[in-house]
């Protein structure tokens, strides 16, 4: 009995702490969505498009959880908004846990695309990668391709502030 109260307490303190834990990612809508990124602050939304699918957006998520770490303290708040089939959520949930990706992120769920897209953005093919910035409760710039370096990224995010 003692060995087993032993092990309990060890795998007590051998977890990782909650800040190394991903909280699962959850399933957003199109209100949620203009919510999150259409706050009336002077925070800046860097707003990503992607699917574990996707070779190039999965490419470029080291430069976002790179910058979300440069710019920690700053009114700037990356997210990353998942379009992974519904049945993927623990799939997506662990994959960014293994990439080592703790940046928000949420699974997009808005019904037909052919819809929310031109919601979003009336020139978006619907292709992704794409990324989005927002600010002051409004779209500030909008990006339909694949950034192919941090600097690039920086850049797109700098020359919009």
């Amino acid at each position: 009995m003692r060995t087993l109260f032993t092990l309990i307490l060890l795998s007590f303190f051998l977890t990782p702490s909650d800040a190394q834990k991903r909280e699962s990612v959850d399933i957003y809508s199109l209100e949620q969505y203009k919510q999150r990124v259409l706050q009336d602050n002077d925070t800046l939304y860097v707003v990503n498009f992607w699917a574990t699918w996707c070779t190039p957006c999965v490419k470029e998520l080291p430069y976002f959880m790179q910058l979300s770490k440069e710019y920690a303290g700053k009114p700037v708040k990356f997210i990353l908004m998942s379009l992974d089939a519904h049945d993927k959520l623990a799939q997506t949930t662990t994959f960014l846990e293994k990439k080592k990706i703790n940046i928000e992120a949420h699974l997009f769920s808005a019904g037909d695309p052919n819809v929310w897209i031109n919601q979003l953005e009336p020139s978006w093919e619907g292709s992704i990668p794409a990324t989005f910035l927002y600010q002051k409760g409004s779209k500030l710039s909008f990006r339909e391709s694949y950034f192919s370096s941090k600097k690039e990224l920086e850049s797109f995010i700098n020359n919009h502030k």
